[in-house]
């Protein structure tokens, strides 16, 4: 929370109508950019990229993975070499751009030290900025008189939303973003009447519980926010990433309280050193199924245009199997960029022939070039702005 930030609101963003709903499988042009949103889905626990997106004609491929590699009659093919996960469908039939090699010149094997650098946007994990990519991002595009700029769906704060101007909320998106939830309506307005008299300010109050106060009054705000929202559509999974993207598609369709960016940190675990090709499998159906009843919400409610989803993971994992149908840490991995952009594959495929010292992937898009992507491709905000150094966007990416 802070003071003030840049840019206004997104009024005249031109919301669609029942009769003007624009199918999920037609091609999508980025809306203007005062109307522009971002959706950031965080695959913690290092999501195999060569799994995601399949070398299927490289025999160093299945060299490498005698029990993982998966048949090149199984993918779904992108262009003569890669292919999509056998589970990734819907996917594959709607359209989507896949970044490979995504990582860092320095990696780190720690799932700590990973998730640190991706939400902080800091690929060598040097500089310890105190905001959060996302953050700064909403630094720059909010309204410090907005409920909310950035809302993470889960437990817990986020650092990747860590800002220093406007505020930031994490909710918990099984409550729908309420705050609370009681099932005697009585009871919760008395707790809700409390609670509004405990955020009254107060000049002798510490900064350690004006601060409290503060934190209060805007999960307050924003709950009244989220009691307004329009209905929650069908068809999602009945996963923790359906319950997520589901409550995501409904704050994202609002156009009252200022929001900007949604990070959804997947509760799932890609961390898969035994029995990859099952568990996998089972990651991608889910992802599948949620991301494309996200689209088709998304379109239905007229909004496909101004969405742009993006999904990462803090690193892929070592290329050969380990002995037990798994694989370990690794190195860079594969990206997700769905919505108004140009399906197909960007950036080069690592090679299997010129491995690190560690077995792992070298890094053939930075980070700071994905980030930048997002920062000055969609969101037209230089990436030196919110990036160290002078990180060029991917070409190409986005559409219109």
């Amino acid at each position: 929370m802070g003071a003030l930030a840049a840019v206004g609101g997104i009024t005249g963003c031109g919301f669609f109508g029942p009769d003007d709903v624009v199918h999920p499988n037609a091609p999508v042009r980025a809306a203007a950019l005062e109307c522009r949103r971002l959706l950031v889905i965080e695959m913690a626990g290092g999501s195999d990229g060569l799994s995601m997106l399949v070398p299927y004609t490289d025999s160093r491929y299945r060299d490498l993975r005698p029990t993982t590699a998966i048949d090149a009659n199984r993918v779904h093919r992108l262009d003569d070499k890669l292919g999509l996960h056998p589970e990734l469908r819907q996917l594959a039939a709607m359209g989507v751009s896949v970044i490979p090699g995504v990582g860092t010149a320095k990696p780190d094997l720690s799932h700590f030290e990973m998730l640190h650098r991706w939400q902080t946007g800091d690929p060598e994990g040097t500089l310890r900025p105190d905001t959060g990519f996302l953050g700064r991002l909403c630094d720059h595009l909010g309204d410090a008189g907005a409920p909310a700029v950035g809302v993470a769906l889960g437990a817990g704060s986020s650092p990747a939303l860590a800002c220093a101007q406007v505020t930031t909320l994490s909710v918990d998106h099984e409550l729908g973003g309420l705050f609370p939830v009681f099932a005697d309506e009585n009871v919760r307005d008395a707790w809700l009447t409390a609670q509004r008299a405990m955020t009254h300010p107060d000049r002798v109050a510490s900064p350690t519980v004006a601060r409290a106060r503060a934190g209060t009054t805007a999960a307050l705000r924003f709950s009244d926010v989220a009691a307004k929202l329009t209905p929650a559509a069908e068809g999602y999974p009945d996963s923790d990433l359906g319950v997520q993207l589901r409550l995501a598609a409904r704050l994202l369709a609002d156009d009252q309280h200022g929001l900007k960016v949604v990070h959804v940190p997947m509760s799932a675990d890609f961390d898969t050193h035994a029995g990859h090709p099952d568990r996998y499998a089972a990651l991608m159906r889910d992802l599948d199924a949620s991301l494309a009843a996200l689209r088709v919400d998304l379109a239905a409610r007229g909004i496909a245009e101004q969405v742009l989803i993006v999904a990462y993971s803090e690193f892929g994992r070592r290329v050969p199997d380990n002995g037990a149908a798994g694989l370990d840490h690794g190195a860079a991995g594969t990206a997700l960029v769905l919505g108004p952009t140009n399906p197909g594959v960007f950036g080069e495929q690592p090679s299997l022939r010129a491995l690190d010292g560690n077995d792992n992937l070298r890094a053939t898009v930075d980070m700071s070039e994905f980030y930048a992507t997002i920062a000055e491709s969609w969101f037209a905000i230089p990436a030196s702005e919110v990036l160290p150094g002078h990180p060029r966007p991917i070409p190409g990416v986005v559409a219109g």
